[in-house]
């Protein structure tokens, strides 16, 4: 029996009514909040003001595309989760355009397909290509863990590196221990006020100094060039700002734990259902689009910091000063004063970055294991104790990595590479999502398709321009 759209239920509540109109799917925003405060991290504070600072407002269209594009396959894996009510990597391995045989009715089993091809042990080859992206993601988040460190050195100089990494380590254990979604929900909503709040407020301040912008700025940032030797920047950009392959892989599983796949309840050949399941992806869509909007402000907000103030700087070095050169954007706006207030904004940014990888990639880890049989994923207790148990090592590893390497923009960089790569992959398990496992009375509308495909092309034609020019690098070029 259906219950009235209203409060979010709490424990494990049957199927309730969407709420009606956008103020009320206001109510229900949640995951979406969560991926910002991953996406505006790494990708914002250290590439993109890179990229504001070495090539311009030339490049403003790059950030614009990357941060817009890929919504449409972001919906397209949230849709999958309530439409199945199962996680990523099980509907990677789903066999059937619906729930299992004998969950549908005679309408989906006319449906369906025959298995994919799978890797060993019954799980699909995709499953594994995740593991691997899973892994090298930890390379990545090792630069982000570093340039949290180096904010830490300049608030206490007097802890040294080691003592910081343990610090951040144990701060992002006693926030994700419990394995479960609320505490995260709530941490991620705080982080993105603080960075968006100072962030905003660079920004307009710039209007009172030298490196005012101008509208022939903005002009120049649309005109869709891509000055010489910014490809392999611009590449990584792309792939590293807006919603990355990893934070789209990881939406599901906030979606699911919202709520969304439970209010929506099993699937049923009802009137009744399938009115419920649209109007739980209006919620889904609107809490993804309402995130794109507050991340692509900041994301433009970090860029035009990078274009301006930066670009008059000298030539940033990677290494272990590198994120005091970053802080010259606060401190050449509102003087040297500021540069605490670039530190505070820099440490939330950065640890939101890692604490929301660092949850989420443990449930993402926690779905694999469940896969391979060595956990039961239907078992809360095992599913948190997992989750808890992969969440704390995660930054243990990423600690590693930036004490071995020590570049966080290139390790930054080459997590925008891998999140290219596996792009191809989230792109494939899109066109699968929609046009194999999605149950014919719930197809969306030509329209949508439009959409999205526009951007599974440019997502198609960025791996391809990132194959190429490894190609070339691999051969000299």
């Amino acid at each position: 029996m259906n219950q009235p759209a209203g409060k979010p239920p709490h424990g494990d509540g049957g199927p309730i009514k969407p709420p009606a109109g956008l103020l009320g799917a206001l109510g229900y925003m949640g995951p979406g909040l969560i991926l910002s405060a991953a996406i505006v991290g790494s990708g914002e504070l250290i590439a993109t003001t890179t990229l504001g600072a070495r090539g311009g407002f030339a490049l403003l269209w790059v950030i614009l595309l990357g941060c817009t594009v890929k919504v449409a396959v972001q919906l397209e894996f949230g849709r999958a989760a309530i439409l199945h009510g199962k996680p990523t990597l099980q509907v990677w391995n789903l066999a059937l355009p619906g729930q299992p045989s004998e969950e549908v009715g005679r309408e989906v089993q006319r449906e369906l397909h025959p298995p994919p091809v799978r890797g060993g042990r019954g799980v699909h080859w995709s499953v594994y290509l995740a593991a691997a992206y899973m892994l090298a993601n930890l390379i990545g988040q090792g630069g982000v863990l570093g340039g949290a460190v180096q904010v830490g050195r300049f608030a206490a100089p007097g802890i040294p590196v080691w003592g910081w990494l343990i610090l951040l380590v144990l701060m992002i254990g006693a926030l994700i221990r419990s394995g479960r979604y609320a505490p995260v929900e709530l941490a991620a909503t705080v982080m993105n006020l603080v960075f968006l709040g100072t962030v905003f407020y660079c920004v307009l301040a710039i209007q009172r100094t030298d490196y005012a912008l101008h509208a022939a700025d903005l002009a120049k940032g649309l005109s869709f060039r891509l000055p010489s030797g910014m490809l392999a920047l611009a590449v990584s950009a792309f792939g590293i700002t807006g919603i990355s392959a990893g934070e789209i892989t990881l939406y599901p599983y906030w979606c699911l734990e919202k709520g969304y796949a439970r209010w929506t309840g099993p699937r049923e050949d009802s009137d009744a259902w399938r009115a419920r399941a649209r109007g739980w992806i209006r919620v889904m869509t609107v809490d993804a689009v309402v995130s794109m909007v507050v991340y692509t402000l900041a994301t433009c907000g970090f860029f035009i910091l990078g274009a301006t103030v930066l670009r008059a700087q000298p030539d940033l070095k990677d290494g272990n000063e590198f994120i005091l050169q970053l802080s010259a954007m606060f401190t050449g706006v509102l003087g040297t004063g500021a540069r605490a207030v670039f530190m505070v904004c820099a440490f939330t940014v950065l640890f939101s970055t890692v604490f929301a990888n660092a949850a989420g990639f443990s449930r993402v880890w926690a779905d694999f294991f469940g896969l391979k049989g060595w956990i039961d994923w239907g078992d809360p207790v095992a599913r948190r104790r997992t989750i808890a148990i992969v969440g704390c090592l995660f930054p243990v590893v990423s600690a590693v990595v930036f004490l071995l390497v020590r570049k966080p923009l290139l390790l930054v960089v080459l997590n925008g590479l891998f999140n290219v790569a596996f792009l191809a992959v989230v792109a494939w398990q899109t066109v699968r999502f929609r046009y194999c496992l999605t149950p014919r009375d719930m197809r969306p509308s030509r329209r949508y398709d439009v959409v999205l495909w526009i951007s599974l092309l440019a997502i198609g034609g960025l791996t391809v321009i990132a194959a190429a020019r490894l190609l070339a690098s691999l051969h000299g070029g």
